[in-house]
């Protein structure tokens, strides 16, 4: 009878507590992993998927920085553009920029007189919309004589019926 007494596992209270403590945190480990699971299945943002940090990754600032064209820039912001890539373009193949210029335009002035052209008809547009196009007109003197006497004969009518 002593013997089977003995043989019994005992465990201390401490132990006990221990083993419930580590089995509460696997349990939270695992129903955090399958939230996790399942809202990268769902996600729509590319930066929030995988465990990612929300942002895009920062290769360039200058290339994260973009300008915003105006639509009707006369080819100005396309002829920059142009300008742009065929730079990089001499710098890639170690060319000459002027010999890359001359390939896609004839010559360097020929592409130098569009983009001045260009650049004189988008500053002809942008004076005309801050000229303020939308503004009331200026009347010219005739007109605003023919205003005030109209004025002056609609008070006198008042006066009449009065």
């Amino acid at each position: 009878m002593n013997l089977d007494f003995m043989s019994l596992k005992t465990t201390s209270v401490a132990a006990v507590k221990g083993e419930r403590q580590k089995e509460k945190i696997l349990e939270r480990q695992k129903a955090q992993e399958i939230e996790q699971a399942m809202l990268s299945e769902r996600e729509l943002n590319p930066y929030w998927k995988d465990g990612g940090t929300g942002l895009p990754p920062e290769k360039d600032e200058t290339a994260s920085v973009k300008k915003v064209t105006v639509v009707e820039d006369a080819g100005l912001s396309w002829l920059r553009k142009s300008y742009q890539r065929m730079k990089e373009q001499a710098e890639r193949e170690k060319r000459n920029f002027e010999e890359i210029v001359a390939e896609r335009y004839g010559s360097m002035e020929i592409f130098q007189s569009r983009l001045e052209e260009a650049e004189k008809v988008a500053s002809r547009k942008e004076n005309y919309c801050r000229s303020g196009r939308w503004k009331k007109t200026d009347y010219s003197e005739s007109e605003k004589e023919k205003k005030e006497q109209h004025m002056k004969k609609e008070t006198r009518d008042e006066r009449d019926r009065n």
